[in-house]
């Protein structure tokens, strides 16, 4: 008996772990995966979904990143942002060198 229920919870604690790690749905045609990597720095950026269809025009993809509180994002659509002063330069949102998520923003000259 004590072998079954040794058995049923490691078997249990296996399946926990494997869904903790699985990768999100995917969101639709022409997103590619991005593994789980580390930057030079030693920081992990976790695994997302990364955008490389045509421009969609006045929106931009989020892929999922952790929130500087620490709390999952998931990926989305989110509306592109009307630049305050002409010539200004789109800059997407990214994963800086400590892994952490950069949202995108405008470049101003």
């Amino acid at each position: 008996m004590k072998k079954i229920v040794i058995i049923v919870l490691a078997g249990f604690a296996l399946c926990i772990a494997i869904g903790a790690h699985a990768r999100p749905p995917k969101p639709g045609h022409n997103f590619i995966w991005v593994a789980p990597h580390t930057t030079p720095s030693g920081h992990l950026v976790p695994g997302h979904w990364k955008y490389v269809g045509p421009a969609v025009e006045g929106k931009v993809w989020v892929p999922g990143h952790r929130a500087a509180d620490g709390t999952w994002v998931n990926g989305h659509w989110k509306a592109k942002p009307v630049a305050r002063k002409p010539h200004a330069v789109w800059v997407k949102g990214h994963f800086g060198p400590r892994g952490r998520w950069i949202p995108g923003h405008w470049r101003y000259r």
